[in-house]
């Protein structure tokens, strides 16, 4: 009978386990993690990941990394580099390297990108220590590259900013079109129209949501998503049973359900942003 690794997920057969887990390495970590109060790590996982005994973690180059920080922090301007990293798996990873590197002294700034796989790093300088954060992730299972990557002059859209973006506006067009329906003689159209609308808000601003309560119900977990998830279907059956009735404007329904998965979306952009400013 195949069990699933309670760290990286990954499925073995009874013999070649050890208490539970694929390897000694996850076992390891699993328990460093429950230890270091970072177990929402296992509320954000969504899919599996390589197993620990699978990961060539070289030692650490302090030499470089700390010769890569004094060129940083010789150049003007706040200290600022961008970084691979490697064995990210999914957004549980890019929680706990978040949090990772924002318990590191004089770390100001973090964003951790899973589709580039790489950590955008501001500090102060004289009291930050990259090799110290470098040894930390190591202890993870994820290995710092000590060379930084090249200065992007183009800021890039996340893309969270950017479903964030694409919802509000299909949102916004869903409120004109429930207002012109009001007034307008073609009302079929209209509903049609707000239909559409809903759908785009639906697929850029839910799916997600229901994408990750998805993956990590196949590895058998309870992911965070859940619980926005089981608001969109409540507000989705709420305001069908309202418009079939009669109560609620087929274009308005569709209106409010957009506006519901908005806000679910905006509060998931904003707290994210938060969180990745916070000090």
């Amino acid at each position: 009978m195949a069990h699933l690794c309670r760290h990286c997920s990954t499925p073995f057969s009874e013999d070649s386990g050890v208490d539970g887990f694929c390897c000694g390495g996850c076992r390891e970590v699993y328990h460093l993690i429950r230890e270091e109060g970072l177990g929402d790590y296992y509320r954000k996982q969504d899919r599996m990941a390589e197993p620990l005994k699978d990961r060539v973690l070289s030692p650490v180059d302090h030499v470089a990394l700390l010769e890569t920080q004094r060129r940083i922090e010789a150049s003007d301007g706040p200290a600022r580099a961008t970084f691979n990293v490697s064995g990210m798996s999914c957004m549980g990873c890019v929680w706990l390297i978040e949090r990772l590197a924002e318990r590191q002294m004089g770390s100001v700034q973090r964003q951790v990108s899973l589709t580039r796989q790489t950590l955008a790093l501001t500090w102060s300088p004289g009291q930050f220590d990259l090799g110290s954060l470098a040894e930390e992730l190591r202890r993870f299972g994820y290995r710092l590259d000590a060379r930084p990557l090249p200065v992007s002059e183009r800021p890039r859209l996340s893309p969270l900013a950017l479903r964030t973006l694409l919802a509000l506006v299909f949102t916004g067009n869903a409120l004109l079109i429930a207002v012109y329906s009001e007034v307008a003689p073609t009302a079929a159209l209209a509903e049609l129209l707000s239909l559409a609308c809903l759908c785009f808000t639906a697929l850029l601003g839910a799916a997600p949501f229901f994408q990750s309560v998805y993956r990590a119900a196949q590895i058998r977990r309870w992911h965070s998503d859940l619980i926005p998830a089981l608001c969109i279907v409540t507000a989705l059956v709420f305001l069908t049973v309202r418009s079939i009735a009669g109560d609620l404007p087929p274009s308005w329904a569709a209106f409010a359900a957009c506006l519901i998965i908005t806000i679910l979306v905006s509060a998931r952009f904003v707290s994210a942003h938060l969180a990745r400013g916070a000090t």
